[in-house]
Formats: C-alpha cells, sequence, structure tokens
C-alpha cells in the first residue's frame, strides 16, 4: 500500500455529534476485531491505517470513522453514520465523533447499487488478493483510483451483476478487496469460504 493511500480523497461535509447507534453493531465490532487480529484490518509501521466495516442503516449507513487501523478494539465513539453521498460530486456527508473512513464512498456505492446489501467491508491482504486476482475473480478498472468517483462506478458496475453478495478485487487499490453481504453473519459465511480458497464468478 502507497505512503497516499489510508487517507480521506473525498470533500467532507461532516456535522460533529453523538455516536450512531445500530442493533447489529456490536456484532460488526466484533467481527472487526477478528479481522484486525488476522491482520486484514489495522496500521502499516508508516502510520497508514488500512481496511473499514460498515452496516446500512436507516438513515444512510456506519461505518468505522477514519484513523482508526490502530485500535485494536474499537467503541462506539469510533464509528460515524453517512447521510448522504454524490458520487460525482465526489462528496459524502456524514454525522458523529469522528469522520468516515476513507472508503466511504465505495460502501456508498454497494448499497445503491444492491438493495439487499447490509453489510461491506474493505479490506488488505498480499495473497488473498493474489488469490483473487489470480483466480480471475470481478476486479475493478484497472485506472480507478481508492477513494475516487472512478473506483466506486466501477465497484456499482461489479455489484450490479451479483446484488445477493460478492468480492471484488480492487485492481487500483494495491493488496485491497471488499465483501458486501445481507448481514453480519452471511459475511463471516463468506470470509471462510474466501478463505478455503473460493473465488466468486
Amino acid at each position: 500500500m502507497s505512503e497516499e493511500e489510508g487517507y480521506v480523497k473525498y470533500r467532507c461535509v461532516h456535522e460533529y455529534g453523538p455516536a450512531p447507534e445500530h442493533p447489529d453493531w456490536t456484532a460488526l465490532n466484533e467481527l472487526r476485531t477478528d479481522l484486525v487480529r488476522a491482520g486484514l484490518v489495522g496500521q502499516l509501521e508508516n502510520g497508514v491505517g488500512y481496511g473499514n466495516l460498515s452496516l446500512r442503516a436507516e438513515q444512510g449507513f456506519v461505518v468505522t470513522a477514519t484513523a482508526t487501523g490502530h485500535i485494536f478494539v474499537l467503541g462506539p465513539e469510533h464509528y460515524c453514520l453517512v447521510t448522504r453521498c454524490d458520487i460525482d460530486a465526489n462528496t459524502v456527508w456524514s454525522v458523529g465523533p469522528a469522520q468516515a473512513s476513507s472508503e466511504s464512498m465505495t460502501h456508498a456505492a454497494i448499497y445503491e447499487a444492491s438493495p439487499v446489501t447490509g453489510c461491506v467491508i474493505h479490506l488488505h491482504h498480499a495473497g488473498l488478493y493474489d488469490q483473487l486476482i489470480r483466480g480471475k475473480a470481478p476486479a475493478t478498472a484497472p485506472g480507478a483510483a481508492f477513494g475516487t468517483p472512478a473506483m466506486a462506478h466501477s465497484v456499482a458496475e461489479l455489484v450490479r451483476r451479483h446484488p445477493a453478495d460478492g468480492i471484488i478485487a480492487m485492481t487500483g487499490h494495491q493488496d485491497g478487496f471488499l465483501m458486501y453481504a445481507p448481514n453480519v453473519e452471511h459475511m463471516r459465511d463468506l470470509l471462510y469460504m474466501l478463505s478455503q480458497g473460493y473465488i466468486p464468478c
């Protein structure tokens, strides 16, 4: 992952407020801790964080805040609610104790492209990424950089083809990939399948 990655590129209109509440927050946060333990979410030696998770909410989606990769177990204060996203305007609106993750626009694109998706995660792992690329899994356009409208549009196009669930290799984001599923439990099943060599079509 390059020095530039892990930083917010979109225009963020953020309103500071209380931590968002969600009935599945505990399940998502426990999943994140497991992913940190496995090295799929965390922080590089240069201080750049990687990986983020979200849940669809009534008024948008709850997502891990930016610059939280170094924290092993997050609290509610490390999440925010994205209430609106305009991909073409490269703008995200959010409310909460901290600003939204750098990949929030891509999360928004997935939720918009698939009404059945309830959980999205963005992970980094060289071995799993190579597995997906070698297996010709769905992959974003090579010129689509992370955290940009181009990445969000490329991801949305792939999600519309397979709206139920999926795994997408982020070609323009070194070792990065996205996963989406109806809920956290389904996401855990998808992660297990990936660890066993599963390649989505």
